[in-house]
């Protein structure tokens, strides 16, 4: 195929679709996709004229970035499991059983038989595996959640994953959301609009896998088609991306999109009005990111150093400061190609000499009056002194390359193990300047990112966004649906119904806006409104397992009990791992007078979460009632006591 496809793109006027209504990528088995991130096709059409540099990009990191788990192939070695994490009190188990990839964590009662079990088949895999493999299972809803146990490829051996270090973790219960999968992977064909903010993040069963050339060369469907249809070659290359052509702050754009990070602690904005998959190469960053950076009451900037913090390091070196931007990422990283560890010395060296002279014994020249630089070998690595590997720390089982350029090393042991430490912010502030974006919005980015920190919870951010809204109403759903959902967090139901109210005018069809309005309905005694704001959305997004979940529970506190258990149960057919919904399940068993339903609804409640003490407690009761004297009192003994 591959020869035919070039003869193609070699003859001008050539059409394969001359003289018939047929799409040139149809005829080739190829389909551009549709809804948020429309215009791709398929990566492996790209192979077709330019296998060089797919063949060498398979080995990049970026490649492997997310895919299906191979039983013929693992990497990882189960001889290691069960791992116990003792802060709270579980084991987990990795383990290829029926030709998949399945994960189990449990608890041990005092007599070591497993309890609280709960077991799922790994669907995906996320991390090209050169540093860790982090474990995703889907529900049949399409959400995506993330496991609490990593393979850490560099050590060797299984630890938890960045976030669950301590004892209260969430366990199985944290979603993956569309701007985790806007950098992670290629863009997923979801529906227009869905990757908004404050929608439900929904997957097909059906993903890409890894980050693939679109991904900076942008949507390759008018290329391809016009390279089948015969267009001349001028014609074929407008129609694609190349990033080398681009201004420097585009170029870099592309790569900041994802690897600028200040801080884990609070994440980048999307800007107003814009989706998650909305950003395509060649326009600027700062029009589909709003950057921000904190101040850490731990560390200071220049101390800080974060497993996603290539540029963020790099652009506080005197390096970058003196070359004015002209030094960034291309001029060390080719993304095509992996170097080869007996190539990185002198790769890495020639890069620096494009600025850095030698004097005449072949040593660099150093600025300061009579220094010289200490005697070295000609083969040499730079980096090993000037930009040393380092241990990370909020992945603390990682270590990466520290690429703000230093005379001397920053710390005395990079590699030293570090304890995790989460940041104590003090204060959010923009990255940037950002000075053609007006103040109302500035504003409203700094305010978010305080907002999402605490969840919702800080009285001082919300009336600073409520004294915005009041001064200048923006046109946009975004503030408004955050001033509605920290409004509900802080017990202002009558605000939050204001702020609804707005943002619903605006986004009607967005997930969380409707869950906010029928929440703050509810509070303020609209009850029957409430119930017929989330039936509307729901008949034309079923789907939605938050707004199943409210819906039940509303209908429950109304005391329709077995419309709510129709509800709560089409939810748990959804989303299995709810335990919203198990809860209520209990409950309505309860009502309904069947205890063994209700104590299987709180077994698979605890399976979910087992810090659920409360749960545990009222299930001990339950069996105790039942007769079953002795499971009760182990669940007793098994109550828990957090050591960190």
């Amino acid at each position: 195929m591959r020869i035919v496809f070039l003869a193609l793109m070699l003859a001008p006027g050539l059409s394969l679709a001359q003289g018939t209504d047929m799409d040139p990528l149809a005829d080739w088995g190829l389909r551009a996709t549709e809804g948020a991130a429309a215009g791709y096709v398929d990566d492996s059409a790209c192979a077709e004229c330019h296998s060089d540099k797919a063949d060498s990009f398979r080995d990049v990191g970026m490649a492997r970035s997310f895919y299906a788990p191979d039983p013929a192939s693992p990497v990882e070695d189960f001889s290691a499991l069960p791992y116990y994490h003792a802060p709270s009190d579980r084991y987990y188990q990795v383990e290829i059983k029926d030709n998949a990839y399945w994960f189990t964590r449990y608890r041990l009662t005092p007599g070591g038989a497993r309890t609280e079990v709960f077991e799922h088949r790994i669907n995906w895999i996320l991390g090209s595996g050169n540093h860790s493999r982090i474990y995703l299972y889907q529900t049949p809803d399409g959400s995506l959640f993330q496991l609490p146990l990593s393979w850490y490829s560099q050590s060797g051996k299984w630890a938890m994953a960045p976030g669950y270090e301590h004892a209260g973790h969430l366990g199985v219960k944290r979603q993956v959301e569309e701007r985790c999968m806007s950098c992670h992977n290629a863009f997923a064909e979801v529906p227009k609009g869905s990757d908004r903010p404050g929608m439900n993040a929904l997957f097909p069963t059906e993903l890409p896998q890894g980050i693939g050339c679109q991904r900076c060369h942008g949507p390759g469907a008018a290329h391809v088609r016009s390279a089948l249809s015969g267009q001349e070659e001028q014609t074929v290359r407008a129609a694609i991306v190349n990033p080398g052509t681009l201004p420097n702050e585009q170029l870099y754009g592309i790569c900041y999109g994802c690897h600028m990070q200040p801080t884990v602690s609070v994440n980048a904005g999307l800007r107003l009005g814009r989706g998650a998959y909305s950003f395509r190469p060649g326009q600027d960053l700062q029009d589909y990111l709003f950057h921000l950076d904190i101040e850490d009451q731990v560390r200071a900037k220049e101390d800080r150093f974060e497993i996603n913090h290539h540029p963020y390091r790099l652009e506080q070196s005197a390096c970058f400061v003196e070359s004015q931007g002209q030094l960034g990422c291309l001029n060390c990283h080719d993304p095509h190609v992996k170097i080869a560890p007996q190539d990185r010395a002198a790769h890495y060296r020639a890069a620096c000499l494009q600025c850095h002279e030698l004097d005449d014994k072949g040593l660099p020249i150093l600025q300061a009056a009579g220094a010289r630089h200490p005697e070295i070998s000609a083969t040499d690595d730079c980096t090993t002194c000037h930009m040393p590997e380092r241990r990370t720390q909020d992945v603390i089982e990682v270590t990466m390359t520290d690429h703000k350029i230093t005379r001397v090393p920053p710390v005395p042991d990079p590699l030293a193990r570090l304890p995790k430490a989460q940041a104590e912010v003090h204060g959010v502030y923009p990255l940037r300047q950002y000075d053609d974006i007006e103040s109302s919005e500035r504003l409203f980015q700094q305010v978010r990112a305080i907002l999402q920190h605490k969840n919702g919870k800080d009285v001082h951010a919300a009336s600073r966004l409520a004294q915005e809204m009041s001064r200048q109403p923006s046109p946009h759903y975004e503030p408004w649906m955050e001033l509605a959902r920290s409004s509900l967090a802080l017990n202002q139901p009558d605000f939050a119904l204001r702020a609804a109210r707005e943002a619903h005018a605006r986004a009607p069809d967005v997930d969380s806006v409707v869950l906010y309005l029928a929440r703050a309905m509810e509070q303020t005694g609209d009850r029957d409104g409430a119930t017929q704001v989330l039936r509307d959305h729901l008949l034309q997004s079923p789907l939605q397992v938050s707004l199943l979940s409210n819906l039940a529970t509303m209908l429950y506190r109304e005391g329709e009990i077995t419309q709510a258990a129709l509800v709560a149960r089409r939810g748990l057919d959804l989303r299995p791992n709810d335990v919203s919904l198990l809860l209520l399940l209990a409950a309505i068993h309860g009502k309904q007078g069947a205890p063994d339903k209700a104590i299987d609804a709180l077994e698979r409640a605890l399976a979910v979460d087992p810090m659920l003490d409360d749960v545990r407690e009222a299930l001990a009761r339950l069996l105790a009632t039942a007769g079953q004297v002795q499971r009760a009192e182990i669940l007793r003994e098994m109550a828990l006591d957090p050591q960190d």
